[in-house]
């Protein structure tokens, strides 16, 4: 199951998931690491630290740059891949790691779609409103997590979105997500399928 949600713009959002050891805390490093072609053009990659989880959902750069300074401006958007039950109980209780590998590729072959047909940013430079252009790039970061909020078994990654893309020209700009949002069942659709043939192929 596939469900998405802005992440709010308030001050702190990083601070919040951080202290609740949600997102982004003391736990094991691989939990957690950096997706797409606009993290590598940042040179984000591996694990997810607090400092730049915050830094990119602020729309800061490494240079120092801000992307997208409105007061209103979105952090970001979260996509929550969710596990059925019946895996989470074999991948947790049976200790199957390939469960959980099989998890993590499908959620990875789902951003890579993701990326590819709905990364867009707006052009401004023909309409005052702005044209939605596909840019074909994301900086996201995945989190692992094994419980739900009320503690049950539950197994599901979180993949934050966050709300900047860079232009062919090089140029950062804010990232447009409509696109996400209008197709959030096909994601599901295309996450549910991965994840199914993976766990058929492990039997």
């Amino acid at each position: 199951m596939l469900s998405v949600a802005s992440v709010s713009s308030a001050g702190g959002a990083a601070n919040y998931f951080a202290k609740d050891d949600y997102y982004v805390g003391d736990g094991p490093a691989e939990l957690s690491e950096w997706g797409g072609k606009g993290a590598e053009a940042l040179g984000l990659t591996g694990p997810v630290s607090k400092d730049d989880f915050e830094k990119v959902l602020d729309g800061k750069l490494p240079d120092g740059t801000i992307i997208n300074a409105h007061e209103k401006r979105q952090s970001g958007t979260d996509l929550t891949f969710s596990m059925p039950k019946s895996a989470s109980l074999l991948a947790q209780l049976g200790g199957d790691e390939r469960i959980l590998l099989a998890q993590a590729a499908a959620v990875k072959a789902t951003m890579a779609y993701l990326e590819k047909h709905f990364a867009e940013t707006r052009d401004y430079s023909r309409n005052s409103k702005g044209e939605p252009t596909q840019t074909g790039n994301l900086v996201y970061a995945l989190f692992q997590h094994d419980t739900s909020r009320k503690l049950d078994p539950q197994n599901h990654t979180h993949a934050v979105i966050a709300a900047l893309t860079q232009t062919k020209d090089g140029k950062w700009q804010a990232l447009h997500n409509v696109e996400v949002w209008k197709n959030n069942s096909v994601l599901g659709s295309i996450y549910n399928a991965a994840l199914r043939s993976g766990l058929e192929r492990i039997g």
